[in-house]
């Protein structure tokens, strides 16, 4: 369903919070452990992937950050802390906020200060962060409003909440339909766009001074499966070399469509 005032799309019927933990496994992806790499291949694919993250946070929905003086930084929905980390390689004082309990562990084990709950029941005192990052995260959250509201409490006057989500005006979403991947349904419960997401950090108190695309290295390829048979197929190490080669075509489609699958908002709070 879309909302007619604001273009929000959101999950309709939308699962029972108990429900919902049934497509959070030990499985799901963003809070496994990695397991660590045996071989040379593995070794090698290892660093190439950390360059590669690496690469993805100094040029894409967090550059904004690497070009901030390092200050204190809560980053919400944080899985095992793979973002937490980074910036906390390079010098800011990181938090996170968790519900999944072996996310959170994994997490600690890294260092970050963790917190295993929600922004609902969050132990900082307002203003108490100079930057609040939702990598992937504000689409599973059932009131979008309600936690940028919280975020804009947490962070000081003038601190910026930066935000990354699907991106429900993509082209790949118009050309795949339902068997867009980034879908994810039924985890991910809204559904923002160019206009939507904006608008909904400004009835929060934030004010968004960029909005940008980009699309994911697999994005594309994981449709295309989806579309073919309904479920991801194809081995690790061809969907590995599949999809380099499918990107720069993904990457010249963003240039002429201007919509790639990811949506990134930078915002700040008034000072």
């Amino acid at each position: 369903m879309r909302c007619t005032t604001c273009g929000l799309g959101y999950t309709v019927p939308r699962p029972s919070p108990v429900d919902l933990q049934a497509f959070y496994p030990d499985t799901y992806v963003p809070h496994q452990e990695p397991p660590p790499p045996a071989s040379r291949r593995q070794r090698l694919g290892a660093r190439v992937d950390a360059a590669r993250f690496s690469a993805g946070i100094r040029f894409g929905a967090f550059r904004v950050l690497t070009r901030t003086p390092p200050g204190r930084l809560l980053d919400v929905g944080c899985g095992r802390g793979d973002l937490a980390e980074w910036f906390a390689a390079r010098g800011w004082r990181v938090a996170g906020v968790e519900p999944a309990a072996d996310a959170v562990r994994q997490a600690v084990e890294r260092g970050i200060e963790m917190h295993h709950g929600t922004l609902d029941d969050a132990p900082w005192a307002p203003g108490s962060f100079d930057a609040i990052t939702f990598n992937h995260a504000l689409e599973h959250m059932p009131d979008p409003l309600l936690t940028l509201r919280q975020a804009a409490a947490l962070v000081r006057p003038g601190g910026l909440v930066v935000i990354s989500v699907p991106n429900f005006g993509a082209w790949q979403r118009r050309l795949f339909g339902a068997a867009w991947f980034p879908l994810d349904l039924p985890r991910h419960l809204q559904h923002f766009d160019r206009a939507s997401l904006p608008y909904m950090a400004r009835m929060a108190g934030l004010e968004a001074s960029e909005v940008r695309t980009s699309s994911l290295l697999a994005g594309f390829l994981a449709s295309l499966q989806y579309a073919l048979r309904g479920r991801l197929f194809l081995s690790d190490v061809t969907m590995h070399r599949a999809m380099h080669l499918l990107y720069p075509f993904v990457l010249l489609a963003d240039l002429i469509l201007r919509e790639g699958d990811c949506l990134h908002v930078v915002a700040r709070r008034a000072e």
